[in-house]
């Protein structure tokens, strides 16, 4: 299975081959998708387009492929020969059965409409989303990060992730022998584990929550630290105390379908007393939450906070006083355990993308590696000598990605002096 590349002129009129790769974030409410040519020789990336589209407006993902694929890429662009698709919801069989809108997202489905022929895809793999935004995590600077506690990360420490968007996601990412540049991402359906009260108001509505989704002994944290969560607070609330919920939020709620926490969170800012309260009970769950993980991981490499929802809501959770931080660090005997962990919110929201393109790029070296074993090279190679040892050795680093400034072309140079 070989990657198809396509010849391109740098700025230097040095003729390099660059990959193209298809990554996607597909979420519950939103795909995005990314078209992104990669040269392996230098390691660098460049954007050819994106764009994002409602899930709701579509069929399937495959539809949403399609246009992006045949409708919105100009004739002239070679289409991608890797995919790599961070997807919402658990993989399983190199597909993923979302848990919001019932969509089956399918590698094997994706490489039946989509590949064969010499400029088909030919690799399509399916990640969790929170996977996808794991690896992304560690493309973010620091001016993509809002600090929320400080904190010296230690190089190859685990490192975790949480995030609040449509759903509830939740990773880690360890690290082999300590170095920072070996970390692989775990997926966790650790949003689905059970809510846990933590004052009298939060109790009540765990028994409301009981009710409405018919569930004897739990819910999940998800009901409430979610876009769709946010919603079912505001319900609750707007239940207990109708004559404080504003008619006007009230009638735009109703008529949501998707965005009900939209509504929630803007009706905040117009001074909604339901509102404000519903966000104050979402930041005080959030963070509850988010120093629960931290006590479970003890992420010295880094606690990151991300999801659609946190940039958006900012407000409600950065600060010493907000709600979020002071539940957040209310751990009892442990409390102190987390002062030394960095903790950062992150307000870049494509960090899915991200992530998929880094894995993207992984595929299209490990590709590049068999390819280039396979061919007359490889048996030139075999006569041992000092050239042909080092040229093979390149080879090997660059599937590793391990060759970044210099490149495959000026490593293949070194061996011939």
């Amino acid at each position: 299975m070989g990657v198809a590349s396509t010849c391109v002129e740098n700025t230097a009129a040095a003729a390099t081959c660059s990959q193209h790769i298809l990554a996607g974030d597909c979420g519950g409410t939103n795909s995005r998708l990314q078209l992104v040519a990669f040269d392996p020789s230098t390691n660098s990336s460049d954007i050819l387009k994106s764009h994002t589209y409602l899930n709701e407006e579509y069929k399937s993902f495959n539809e949403i492929l399609s246009d992006f694929l045949y409708v919105k890429t100009p004739v002239h662009q070679t289409l991608p020969s890797v995919a790599v698709l961070a997807a919402a919801g658990p993989v399983k069989d190199n597909a993923v059965l979302f848990t919001n809108n019932g969509w089956l997202i399918s590698g094997p489905s994706i490489l039946s409409a989509f590949g064969g022929g010499p400029h088909g895809i030919k690799v399509a793999r399916l990640i969790n989303d929170f996977v996808g935004l794991g690896y992304g995590v560690l493309t973010v600077g620091d001016d993509e990060t809002v600090t929320l506690n400080e904190g010296t990360p230690e190089p190859g420490a685990p490192i975790v992730c949480v995030g609040a968007g449509t759903g509830l996601g939740e990773c880690y990412l360890t690290s082999s022998n300590g170095n920072p540049d070996t970390y692989e991402c775990f997926a966790s359906e650790g949003g689905h584990a059970e809510f846990a009260p933590r004052t009298e108001g939060e109790i009540e509505l765990l028994r409301w929550l009981k009710v409405k989704f018919k569930q004897k002994h739990r819910v999940s944290t998800e009901r409430v630290v979610s876009g769709t969560g946010l919603a079912n607070v505001y319900e609750f609330f707007a239940s207990k105390y109708p004559t404080k919920a504003s008619p006007t939020v009230l009638s735009s709620f109703k008529k949501a379908t998707s965005m009900k926490g939209k509504v929630v969170s803007q009706g905040a800012d117009e001074g909604c007393e339901v509102c404000e309260l519903s966000m104050r009970t979402f930041a005080a769950a959030y963070g509850s939450e988010v120093g629960s993980c931290g006590l479970k991981w003890i992420p010295r490499g880094g606690l990151y906070v991300a999801g659609g929802l946190t940039p958006k809501n900012i407000k409600w959770i950065q600060g010493e006083q907000s709600e979020f931080m002071k539940a957040l660090k209310d751990k009892g005997r442990v409390s102190g355990l987390l002062e030394g962990i960095c903790i950062k919110a992150v307000m870049a929201e494509d960090l899915g993308l991200r992530g998929a393109a880094v894995l993207g790029r992984k595929i299209v070296r490990e590709e590049l590696f068999r390819e280039q074993s396979n061919t007359k090279t490889k048996a030139k190679m075999g006569g041992g000598g000092r050239d042909g040892r080092r040229i093979m050795e390149c080879v090997a680093l660059v599937a590793a990605g391990a060759i970044i400034a210099t490149g495959f072309a000026s490593c293949k140079g070194r061996g011939k002096r």
